[in-house]
C-alpha cells in the first residue's frame, strides 16, 4: 500500500513517528508536518491524497480537529487528543514500535511515564491519559547524545532519580520540557539535577498561585544547587476567569527571583472583551521574551511595541490598576 500520514501540529509527532517505523517495512510511507499552530489561527488545509491508499491525521490541539480536508482518498483516519475521535489509541503492535528518525536528526524524543498524579481543571492528561503509569525505560528511549522527555511529572515517577543518575553517568544532554513539579523538590532530586548535563531553564510550572509560600520554600533549596540566575523558567497558566493580579503577582515573584516566566495563555484569552486580550497579548509577548523582560520595563517595552499612544495608555492602566 501507499501511506500517508499527517502530523497537524505537533513539533515532534510521537505516534506519527512509530507508524511511519511500522509501516514503512512493508508499504511506501510518506510523513508530512503541517506546522499549525495550537494557539487560534486561521489556517486550513486541503490534502489531496490521489493515488495514496490509506492516510492518517493526527493533531493534538482541538481547535485543529476540523482544519484539514483529505480528498481523493477512501480511507482517511483522524486521531490525537486535539482531534474529533481523541478515544482512539494506536494499537499495540504499532505502541511497542520505537520511533522513526532521520539521518540527520541528533535527538531523541519519549515517555518514560504517562498521565500525572494531579488533577488540574484546564489539563487533558487526567482525562486521556489518567493516573501516572510506567510507560517506557530510559534505556530504549535515548538514540542520541540528546535526549527530551515529555513526561508529565516525572518528579512523581518512584525511579526519578536512577533516570537521571543514568543519564549523569552518560554525559547525555537532556530536557524535561513539559514542565517539572516544584511540589515534590527535595535535596536529593535536586543535587542530581543540576548535576545533568542539561538544555536550557530548568522549566517548572506555577500555574495556582496558592502555592506560592511553598514555592519560596522550595526554590531556597533550588538555588542552593544551580545558585546561577534565570536558570529556572516557569510557565505560568492564566484564563480570563482569574484574576489579572494574580498573573501579575507570579510575574513579578520571577522577576524578583532572577527566573524566566512563560505565560501559557488559555484558548479563552482570544475570546475575551477587547482590552484584556490586548493587555494579555503584549504582557505575554513582554514576558515570553528573556531580552525584554530581564532589560527593561513592561511601559518601555510597550513603547517599543506600538505608536498607537491609547492603546499603550489602555494596556498600563490594567497593568497598574491590577497589578
Amino acid at each position: 500500500m501507499k501511506i500517508l500520514l499527517v502530523n497537524v501540529d505537533s513539533r515532534w509527532n510521537m505516534a506519527i513517528r512509530r507508524m511511519y517505523n511500522y509501516f514503512k517495512k512493508d508499504h511506501e510511507v510518506e510523513m508530512i508536518d503541517l506546522g499549525f499552530s495550537g494557539y487560534p489561527h486561521k489556517r486550513s488545509k486541503i490534502i489531496d491524497a490521489s493515488g495514496y491508499d490509506r492516510v492518517y491525521v493526527s493533531n493534538i490541539f482541538d481547535n485543529n480537529k476540523d482544519r484539514v480536508t483529505v480528498t481523493g482518498c477512501d480511507w482517511v483516519e483522524f486521531g490525537g487528543i486535539g482531534s474529533n475521535y481523541p478515544e482512539r489509541q494506536l494499537p499495540p503492535e504499532i505502541e511497542n514500535t520505537d520511533p522513526f528518525y532521520f539521518d540527520d536528526e541528533d535527538t531523541s524524543y519519549g515517555f518514560i511515564t504517562r498521565g500525572c498524579i494531579r488533577n488540574c481543571w484546564f489539563c487533558k492528561v487526567p482525562k486521556y491519559e489518567g493516573a501516572l503509569k510506567v510507560y517506557n525505560n530510559v534505556e530504549r528511549i535515548v538514540k542520541h547524545r540528546k535526549v527530551k522527555f515529555l513526561d508529565n511529572n516525572i518528579l512523581a515517577y518512584e525511579h526519578h532519580c536512577e533516570v537521571f543518575q543514568w543519564l549523569i553517568d552518560r554525559n547525555i544532554r537532556c530536557e524535561f520540557n513539559q514542565g517539572l513539579d516544584f511540589r515534590l523538590i527535595n535535596e536529593k532530586n535536586m543535587e542530581l539535577l543540576s548535576k545533568l548535563n542539561y538544555m536550557g531553564e530548568y522549566i517548572f510550572a506555577f500555574d495556582d498561585p496558592k502555592y506560592q509560600r511553598m514555592l519560596d520554600k522550595k526554590l531556597v533549596i533550588m538555588k542552593k544547587w544551580v545558585p546561577k540566575p534565570w536558570k529556572f523558567k516557569f510557565y505560568i497558566y492564566f484564563h480570563p476567569s482569574m484574576e489579572v493580579s494574580e498573573l501579575l503577582d507570579r510575574v513579578e515573584w520571577c522577576r524578583k527571583n532572577e527566573c524566566k516566566p512563560y505565560i501559557m495563555r488559555d484558548r479563552a484569552c482570544w475570546e475575551c472583551e477587547e482590552n484584556l486580550k490586548n493587555f494579555m497579548t503584549d504582557i505575554t509577548a513582554y514576558c515570553n521574551q528573556p531580552a525584554f523582560f530581564k532589560n527593561m520595563s513592561f511601559e518601555d517595552f510597550l513603547s517599543r511595541r506600538h505608536t498607537d499612544k491609547e492603546r499603550i495608555t489602555r494596556t498600563l492602566n490594567i497593568y497598574n490598576t491590577k497589578g
